[in-house]
């Protein structure tokens, strides 16, 4: 087999990258120690080849899962037109595991956080089975309060009237 300049230059920069603290993972760098990357694996509920879904380690409702893509990405403030289908498919996801747990229609709210208000620099789903926990587990959940959730169906909306290549600013 032969190994010439460019297979040293592509091993020298795949180095590199471990270096610096990451790894590739389905065309993407992710972070290197990324928990969600590899999912929690005493909590999960679903898996398949593209999503995770496992219970939240601090749960605020009833019922707290958190749907995170396998493949690393960031935040909803990265998200462009192109994440809509993954976006749609994890709130499908969402509903499908709540419902098959008895909560549907208001007894169900779906959504993500937005920067900086996220624990963790990788897009996950809230899906929250109500009531909550508390009334003060109750606010970083609610639309509008201090600009912290965005519903699901309001980031799908957003992003499919495809206007603009990334999620609002407001984001």
């Amino acid at each position: 087999m032969f190994y010439g300049r460019s297979t040293a230059l592509i091993a020298a920069g795949a180095v590199a990258v471990l270096i610096a603290g990451y790894s590739i993972m389905g065309g993407q760098q992710r972070p290197k120690h990324c928990v969600f990357c590899s999912g929690p694996l005493d909590r999960i509920v679903y898996e398949d080849a593209d999503f995770l879904a496992f219970h939240d380690i601090k749960p605020d409702a009833e019922l707290h899962l958190l749907v995170v893509p396998r493949e690393h990405y960031g935040t909803i403030k990265e998200m462009t037109i192109a994440e809509l289908p993954m976006i749609t498919r994890m709130h499908e996801l969402g509903q499908r595991l709540l419902e098959e747990r008895g909560y549907a229609g208001d007894m169900a709210r779906f959504g993500f956080h937005r920067p900086p208000f996220n624990s963790i620099h990788h897009l996950h789903l809230h899906c929250l089975g109500l009531p909550f926990r508390s009334r003060r587990a109750a606010i970083p959940f609610t639309e509008g309060v201090r600009a912290w959730f965005v519903p699901a169906e309001r980031l799908i909306n957003d992003l499919s009237k495809g206007q603009a290549d990334h999620v609002p600013d407001n984001y």
